[in-house]
């Protein structure tokens, strides 16, 4: 053997070593930050500060404290081109898979002060961007920011980013792209439809609302204030009729009287909170009343609230409509009726009574319920399955689990499982859960999809297991044929070779663990 030279086994372990020194030392994700890496990229701090905290004045964004997933998602498509940027794009061609990652991870973890820009906003944006931001513009179909990226802007999961913390000029000038189709990397076209419907003060007033949040925001109530609605909610139908309009919040009265009208809209928006006693699963009432129970064609409560006493062929007989409630508490929210008479009723009620203020009693006004869908020749499983990874998974997760934000609140509710509405439910009937899903969903783009594609998501949502039927007395067949005796209900049917109810999550609410 030549001195110097190493046999074909020696050498290839050399190289080995060598490879894994080389990875063990390879840049982490705070080397790459401040320093760069071998490949040419720039520290990340030269434009987003020495720990992430940004340069508002300039437009680079914060990046501590955002979701990894989220940072790791906009440097894959800065890399490939979906989202075209002549700074980014050229720096995140030169990061790995891993090296971009890291970054995420390194970024995820910091939590510096806010960066402060030289101009503050101005009190006026600040308050009109609160509406917007907390209760969207539905006479336009505009929800509000927090349904997707959760309330004061925390973020949820790894494709609704937190908004706050970054400056109000980064934020306008996203908005303005996605309106402009400069960016287009939003999942299912969510953000191109938001920004469309808004004009330039209305993106510089959300700017200026989410700027003006406190970081604190992310782990604690979000105490900015909230402008009262003024402008009408979905003054016409898919039908094109003329609706009733209920009264704006700023009509509610600084009396007694108001303070319970404020507490039943509290609770029908955070019912998770405010009603928890009541409360089996992972939903609130305005999930499925959209714009806290003002919008027509998603079941408002202004036109329940004028037709009951009502008989029910649900449980054969006249309900009122406090019963009417106490059902919903004990279905669609898989808990437990409160008792007639508990101040969370009351305060429902009250404001139900409250919206339905100069609606006429026992008419079935315009906008009421969901718009009737004509029964299609077939419901087909697998294409609503394909539906449902399209258009729902971003936002409800690809096993319908449902997203919380940051700070622990749902945003997006479960479809199925133990934390969803049980077989009672109404939602558990195919032709309520298609007529909801045509007029409603994409959130903000109801009516995008067509017929067909509503009638078999809502099959594919509705063959899934869930809580079993609080009226379940121990046989499957026995409470199919009471209760479920449509070929609009899955209960007691096969569906995906499982058999629906049979293993189904007890009803209620169940013990907490200790």
């Amino acid at each position: 053997m030549m001195r110097g030279h190493l046999p074909g086994a020696a050498l290839a372990a050399a190289v080995l070593i060598l490879n894994l020194c080389g990875l063990a030392h390879a840049a982490s994700g705070e080397d790459i930050a401040l320093k760069g890496n071998a490949q040419g990229a720039t520290p990340c701090s030269d434009c987003h500060g020495g720990h992430g905290e940004g340069q508002p004045d300039a437009g680079f964004p914060r990046l501590a404290g955002l979701n990894a997933g989220y940072i790791a998602h906009q440097l894959a498509s800065f890399a490939d081109g979906t989202r075209p940027n002549d700074i980014m794009g050229p720096i995140a061609k030169t990061l790995s898979a891993a090296e971009q990652q890291a970054v995420a991870s390194y970024f995820a973890g910091l939590n510096p002060p806010l960066a402060a820009a030289t101009t503050p906003a101005a009190p006026d944006p600040v308050a009109a961007g609160a509406v917007l931001a907390q209760r969207g513009d539905w006479s336009k179909g505009l929800p509000g920011c927090g349904q997707c990226h959760g309330p004061g802007g925390t973020g949820v999961g790894s494709r609704f980013p937190r908004l706050t913390g970054q400056s109000a000029a980064y934020i306008a000038s996203q908005l303005l792209s996605w309106k402009k189709g400069a960016r287009h990397d939003d999942p299912i076209g969510l953000m191109k439809s938001v920004a469309t419907k808004l004009d330039d003060n209305e993106i510089k007033a959300v700017a200026a609302y989410y700027a003006s949040l406190p970081l604190a925001g992310s782990t604690a109530p979000v105490t900015a204030p909230v402008a009262s609605t003024t402008s009408p909610a979905a003054t016409k139908p898919a039908t094109g009729a003329a609706t009733f309009t209920p009264p704006p919040e700023s009509a509610i009265p600084n009396n007694k009287f108001g303070d319970m009208v404020r507490l039943g809209e509290t609770i029908f928006t955070d019912t998770q909170h405010s009603a928890k006693g009541f409360v089996g699963n992972n939903l609130q009432c305005a999930n499925c009343h959209i714009d806290r129970g003002r919008l027509a064609n998603a079941s408002p409560l202004w036109a329940a609230y004028v037709v009951y006493p009502a008989y029910r062929a649900k449980n054969g007989q006249v309900n009122t409509f406090e019963e009417r409630m106490q059902g919903c508490f004990r279905f669609s929210m898989n808990g437990k009726a409160p008792p007639a008479g508990d101040k969370v009723l009351v305060a429902l009620q009250t404001y139900a009574f409250f919206l339905a203020k100069g609606a006429p009693t026992g008419v079935n006004l315009p906008g009421r319920g969901y718009p009737k869908l004509k029964k299609p020749a077939k419901l087909d499983y697998a294409h609503g399955q394909e539906v449902y990874a399209a258009h729902c998974a971003v936002c409800h997760g690809t096993e319908a689990q449902g997203q919380s934000s940051a700070r622990g609140d749902v945003v997006f509710p479960p479809l199925w499982g133990a934390k969803s509405f049980n077989w009672g439910a109404g939602m558990g009937s195919i032709t309520n859960a298609a007529e909801f899903v045509k007029a409603n969903m994409p959130l903000g783009e109801g009516g995008s999809l067509s017929d067909q594609d509503a009638w078999d998501v809502a099959t594919y949502i509705d063959s899934q297991e869930r809580p079993q039927d609080p009226r379940f007395a121990g046989s499957l067949a026995e409470t199919r044929k009471k209760y479920h005796n449509s070929a609009m209900s899955m209960y007691g049917r096969v569906a995906n070779g499982v058999l629906l109810g049979e293993k189904s999550p007890p009803s209620g609410i169940l013990p907490q663990a200790h």
